[in-house]
């Protein structure tokens, strides 16, 4: 039976990002209808129940006590107090344990405030009625209604109320009562009629004054409470909002404190990362993306920059995370991958740089073709003079055979720079795999190896078939060689992923070291002893006219790895 104070107004929580779909969204928790939140309703009925124990007890054992220790105490008006008492104890219980099932708070609070009002009827009754001292206790009744139910709940209690008033006071004043055991009066006087007339003018007005400011009191807790339920609604829809937008990016987003102690990550931070929500947040940054805490160490932003974490290429930008005062309290991390980006702009530039270097090649062969011809004509009249020596006919050979050498280098120098036009026709790429494998099985330099081949079936495509033989010829020959100084394992896959296809040749050999995996395409690079370094060049540039790419992953004592990725499309260069 107290004033209810306005709850505190609402404030909007810092977003967190999450990862189970099933979990309510905050527009689920917050929005509802423009009335107080049942959990603050149920809470003030809780107060409610617990402070009208308190007051009746304070309020009827003072009276009790009065009553007791007078000259002659009045034995009968305390036992009915006390069992006054023992109901609102009860009345508390049972309201409390109602509350506590989950019964509606204000399907509780309407029979409490009945219980009140009998009570209080009951204990201005024994007390005098309309002269009792407690009828102030009509007041708190009402002021506890106005702050549980409102406007209604105000003009509700202060009617019932003045007739619970009236009817007491006429009871108590005709002594209709009286008969019955345990209802002595504590007024020793008889009233008049005019002076209970008096009394109840002026205890009417003072309720009805009290059930009129009740009346306002309510509804300004009513407004306010409209006003919250609305600005829990906006507050609702624009942190669902957020998070929609959030979740809907396809870039990376985390949070950070001061210390870089992850706060929040977006789905999409977590799928490039690989990682779910637990393991990034409330955990370092530099957990998550090494290296980065050490770019950002001098400087609270990162305009740009790209960041290696293991095999992914992130371009990453930091910017800082301000609050409402405009003060740094984190930082805010957004990152793309640009892995993919990154490899089509090294494959651009190795093309470029290939096209380059071929058209420089082809015209140095064509300058080199002619006086080596003459040369080696020349050399074929001098071995065979009949006058000339074993000795210089010994060295003349060793010429001839270099510069046979030179020729096919030569060729194969301009079959790189000036390739033929393709002849793409339909075909089974896992047969032209297995054949190839099989023709590779067969030649002495596998011999002491172990070729394994997996290809799915089928797997047609349009492409040149002796330009494809010619690329897998190359691998093949380049994973034996690797092998032969490792594991002596070469394995040959060909699979079919949607509309492309893949060729996989892998080695368990020594790898090759990182400073030249960047140049292993390039011509005239080899990392054998013999060789003319046109191999991978001319498998680079047979895959790149076919549409599709070739890539390479290696480690050093891990072997290498070659990935061939054709389109299952006709060649559009094709003549």
């Amino acid at each position: 039976m107290s004033t209810r104070r306005v709850a505190p107004p609402f404030s909007v929580p810092v977003p967190i990002i999450r990862i189970d779909p099933n979990a309510p969204t905050p527009g689920e928790s917050l929005v509802g209808q423009p009335t107080v939140a049942p959990s603050d309703v149920r809470r003030r009925v809780a107060r409610l129940l617990l402070l009208r124990t308190v007051v009746i007890s304070i309020v009827l054992g003072l009276s009790m006590w009065l009553l007791g220790s007078g000259d002659q105490p009045m034995r009968g008006a305390v036992w009915l107090q006390s069992g006054i008492i023992a109901m609102t104890y009860l009345s508390s219980i049972g309201f409390g344990v109602a509350l506590r099932m989950g019964v509606q708070p204000r399907n509780v609070a309407r029979p409490m405030h009945a219980v009140d009002l009998v009570v209080t009827s009951l204990f201005v009754y024994v007390t005098g009625g309309a002269e009792s001292p407690y009828t102030f206790l009509y007041a708190l009744s009402i002021v506890s209604a106005g702050a549980l139910s409102y406007r209604r709940g105000a003009v509700t209690i202060t009617i019932a109320t003045i007739v619970a008033v009236v009817t007491v006071s006429l009871l108590a004043w005709a002594h209709v009562f009286d008969w019955l055991p345990f209802t002595g009066r504590s007024v020793p006087w008889e009233q008049s009629g005019g002076d209970l007339a008096r009394t109840l003018g002026i205890q009417l007005a003072a309720l009805t004054g009290v059930g009129a400011l009740s009346f306002i009191f309510g509804d300004q807790l009513q407004r306010g409470a409209e006003t919250l339920a609305t600005t829990r609604k906006a507050a609702a829809e624009v942190l669902t909002l957020h998070q929609n937008i959030v979740r809907s990016l396809s870039a990376g987003l985390i949070t950070t404190a001061p210390d870089g102690t992850v706060l929040t990550a977006n789905q999409a931070a977590c799928d490039i990362l690989g990682k779910p929500a637990p393991e990034l947040t409330h955990k370092s940054l530099e957990t998550a993306m090494p290296g980065l805490l050490a770019m950002i160490a001098e400087s609270r932003e990162l305009r740009r920059a790209d960041l290696a974490v293991g095999a992914l290429v992130l371009g990453v930008t930091v910017s800082p995370l301000r609050d409402l005062d405009d003060q740094v309290i984190g930082r805010v991390v957004n990152f793309q991958d640009l892995t993919e980006l990154r490899r089509l702009e090294s494959h651009m530039r190795r093309a470029e740089r290939l096209a380059t270097v071929g058209e420089l090649a082809a015209g140095v062969a064509h300058e080199i073709r002619n006086p080596l011809a003459s040369i080696s004509g020349s050399i074929e009249l001098l071995r065979a003079a009949p006058q000339v020596s074993e000795d210089d006919r010994t060295l003349m050979n060793i010429v001839h055979r270099e510069i046979q050498r030179l020729n096919v280098l030569i060729g194969d120098l301009l079959d790189y720079a000036n390739p033929r036009p393709s002849q793409p026709v339909e075909l089974d790429l896992g047969v032209m795999v297995r054949e190839t494998v099989q023709v590779a099985r067969a030649d002495q330099a596998f011999n002491d190896l172990e070729l394994t081949c997996e290809v799915d079936a089928p797997l047609a495509i349009t492409a040149d078939s002796a330009k494809l033989r010619q690329v897998l010829w190359n691998l093949l020959r380049n994973a034996g060689d690797a092998a032969i100084t490792g594991g002596k394992h070469v394995r040959v896959e060909a699979r079919g992923a949607g509309i492309a296809v893949t060729i996989s040749v892998v080695d368990d050999g020594p790898g090759i070291a990182k400073d030249k995996l960047a140049r292993i395409f390039d011509p005239f690079f080899t990392t054998k002893q013999k060789g003319t370094g046109l191999g991978l060049a001319t498998c680079h540039a047979i895959v790149t006219e076919h549409g599709g790419r070739i890539d390479v992953e290696s480690d050093p004592g891990k072997g290498t790895k070659m990935v061939v990725r054709l389109p299952r499309t006709k060649l559009s260069s094709a003549t």
